[in-house]
């Protein structure tokens, strides 16, 4: 027997139902045989679905800036999902990850679609599966770059032109962080090069929940024996900022994602890649990606987790333009044990 997980599913069987009531006045007055073709329709677009699963399931996002309507605008996805697996799948936008993290475990949302912390947050606090990454640039996991404007302190050999494989623009990188054919920055390389910030230095770090701009540096840091609490730090906001704080010489050492140079206009700033020096890369830290509901069947999950790893060939636009990203592959264990790590380090236990 089905059964209905959330609130929100209430309302829409209302609303179904009452559609339903004046589909069957009309249907008084219509011959058996459209009647007929009305039931077996019925039955294919239920066919999927198993005894046991929900009527309805939520699917839980985060505000995304280029977007002005995400609910309305993600409803391909949803609409694929409810298509087939012959039930409803709403979308609903949480205020951020940890408002999904909630929903998740409150039974407000049975899908989330959050970052790699609150993948590992779900499965520890409400048993919850963390089933997809996202792949972004060709990969599913990424590293944190560090860059200065003073490559001969930072630098162990020359830095060198390569060309940034994901946008095929050219910066400047050092001490073998520009490597492999698609230059796509693996970690860790020269993470010992942090050795050689000293105390006062201008560091520019991004904000504290921030894998790439703050917690995988910090870490990497701290294993360096350096102490951030002795560094000049100047905080900003976005990846941006960060490169542009080292671009503008306020900040001697920045960090940011893999390759976060690609995301500034090279025509506003078309020397940028030549001011601000890659000179070591993090350990790698996984994309973020799908968190299925422990309250949701084991088929079910199977089922969902195929669909969304096949959306990527349904609708590649949406998926691009919605996600930023061109696909999800199963997720990484080892990788979301990494974000487990970071969570607990960053979060004072």
């Amino acid at each position: 027997m089905r059964t209905t997980l959330t609130a929100a599913g209430v309302a829409a069987t209302a609303l179904i139902a009452l559609a339903g009531c004046s589909a069957d006045s009309d249907a008084d007055a219509t011959d058996e045989s459209t009647a007929g073709a009305t039931t077996e329709a019925s039955a294919d677009a239920g066919a999927a679905a198993g005894a046991d699963w929900p009527e309805e399931i939520t699917l839980a996002l985060i505000p995304n800036e280029n977007v002005t309507d995400l609910v309305t605008t993600v409803e391909p996805l949803t609409s694929y999902l409810s298509d087939e697996l012959g039930i409803t799948v709403e979308g609903v936008v949480t205020q951020d990850y940890q408002a999904a993290v909630e929903a998740i475990g409150s039974g407000q949302a049975q899908i989330a679609i959050a970052d790699a912390g609150s993948l590992a947050a779900a499965e520890d606090m409400y048993g919850a599966h963390a089933v997809l990454q996202d792949v972004r640039f060709g990969a599913s996991q990424y590293a944190s770059m560090f860059f200065t404007n003073n490559p001969d302190k930072y630098c162990d050999d020359e830095p060198v032109p390569a060309t940034y494989g994901a946008t095929g623009q050219e910066f400047l990188y050092c001490n073998g962080t520009a490597s492999g054919e698609d230059n796509s920055g693996v970690g860790p390389v020269a993470v010992d090069a942090l050795s050689k910030i000293e105390p006062g230095t201008t560091v520019a770090f991004g904000n504290t929940t921030s894998p790439a701009g703050y917690q995988l540096p910090v870490l990497a840091l701290e294993e360096q024996g350096v102490t951030i609490d002795d560094l000049q730090q100047v905080p900003v906001t976005g990846n941006d900022t960060l490169l542009m704080a080292v671009y503008n010489g306020d900040a001697e050492v920045g960090f940011a994602y893999w390759d976060a140079r690609s995301s500034i206009d090279a025509t506003e700033v078309p020397d940028l890649g030549e001011k601000a020096v890659v000179f070591g890369l993090s350990e790698m830290y996984p994309n973020g990606g799908v968190v299925l509901s422990d309250e949701l069947p084991e088929d079910l999950r199977t089922e969902i987790t195929t669909l969304m790893d096949d959306f990527s060939e349904v609708d590649p636009e949406t998926l691009q333009e919605i996600f930023d990203q061109t696909d999800w592959v199963p997720a990484d264990a080892a990788a979301i044990d990494l974000a487990r790590e970071v969570n607990a380090r960053f979060s004072g236990q």
